[in-house]
């Protein structure tokens, strides 16, 4: 049955008839805001970093790349988490990614390719908060 997501210190509405109340989860309403804001900046510089790479502006490329989140340490500590993961798991993560990034890495920069990691790495880390 469907059910609405709670966050921690929000009563929230009643359930629906038949519905059960979900379990309280872990992240307060500031942490989640600022997890969709992470995600959302990092795909932003990855279009920007991809963007970049199409006109061959290098500058522009190292720009969008330092712009990544990568000292976000919720994110560090899930990268060696994903890259061990396998099967269902990971499978989910990747069917995500794949649904926001489409286009898979191109040759011209393996700088790319790291960024489609750490964005993996976070949707895993979002997996393990709030299972997809």
């Amino acid at each position: 049955k469907p059910f609405r997501l709670e966050l921690l210190g929000s009563a929230g509405p009643a359930p629906l008839s038949g519905q059960r109340r979900p379990p309280s989860v872990g992240l307060h309403s500031g942490a989640m805001t600022q997890a969709v804001e992470g995600l959302v900046s990092d795909l932003k510089m990855l279009a920007a970093f991809e963007t970049a790479a199409d006109w061959r502006e290098q500058k522009a490329m190292d720009g969008a790349f330092a712009a990544i989140s990568w000292d976000d340490a919720v994110v560090k500590a899930a990268l060696p988490e994903y890259l061990a993961a396998s099967g269902a798991e990971r499978a989910k993560v990747d069917y995500a990614f794949n649904a926001l990034v489409p286009r898979p890495p191109q040759s011209i920069d393996g700088r790319q390719a790291v960024i489609h990691t750490w964005i993996k790495a976070r949707l895993f880390s979002y997996n393990k908060a709030f299972p997809f």
